[in-house]
């Protein structure tokens, strides 16, 4: 018998859309693609002015120190902080010295697995950054059932800017479908609102492309 499992993602903002520091949208965790041990989220982001406090792009969790994921610009100069929650310690920071430019255009992508124990970060496709699990047995990253906020979240103002394409996937991303995420944005048009599913093998791991559908099951599953 052949087994599968199912990866879904889900578009939540396609078009840009302009955001001040008092502006938020707000994701409930059941309107997203069912998560247990791994996710990924991508988006494009423009600022138009630096913040004089920390400032959030998105926040996923239930209060301030819930945060799986998180994904932060530092004051006055945007540093990007992405960050998650840990059994051993709430806020785990992938530690990047990455500064944004004022109204230019970048693709971020966060990407978690408790199953690999660690998180990357990529800017513009390229892999700037991770965190790990040290104590593999004992600890893990600690996901939750609060809702995605973009923008303004309990504590913090949102950003001044523009964001468009947030993707939130039920798995973590390779560094190779981050790069064609990256490409996909400039290269085709943006995928329309809504939901995707993909069959993956369970002993081959191959699953369809986020640009088609298209099954590859291996020369030994026909």
């Amino acid at each position: 018998m052949k087994k599968f499992v199912v990866k879904e993602w889900a578009e939540l903002i396609s078009d840009p859309i302009s955001m001040g520091e008092q502006d938020q949208r707000v994701f409930e965790h059941a309107s997203l693609p069912a998560v247990s041990d791994m996710l990924s989220i991508t988006l494009r982001l423009k600022i138009r002015s630096h913040a004089n406090d920390w400032a959030t792009i998105l926040h996923k969790g239930t209060g301030h120190s819930v945060r799986t994921p998180g994904l932060w610009l530092s004051a006055h100069i945007s540093i990007l902080s992405p960050q998650f929650s840990g059994s051993w310690q709430d806020c785990v920071v992938i530690g990047t010295d990455e500064r944004l430019t004022l109204n230019k255009w970048y693709h971020l992508a966060i990407t978690l697995s408790d199953l690999e124990k660690r998180s990357d970060f990529y800017i513009d496709g390229e892999w700037v950054g991770f965190n790990s699990v040290c104590k593999v047995k004992t600890q893990k990253i600690v996901f939750n059932d609060g809702p995605l906020h973009i923008g303004r979240a309990f504590s913090h103002n949102g950003f001044n800017g523009e964001i468009s394409n947030v993707r939130y996937f039920n798995w973590r991303l390779s560094a190779e479908e981050v790069k064609e995420d990256f490409f996909n944005e400039y290269q085709t048009k943006p995928i329309v609102y809504g939901s995707r599913i993909a069959l993956v093998h369970v002993s081959t791991r191959k699953y369809l492309s986020t640009k088609r559908i298209k099954y590859d099951l291996g020369p030994n599953n026909q």
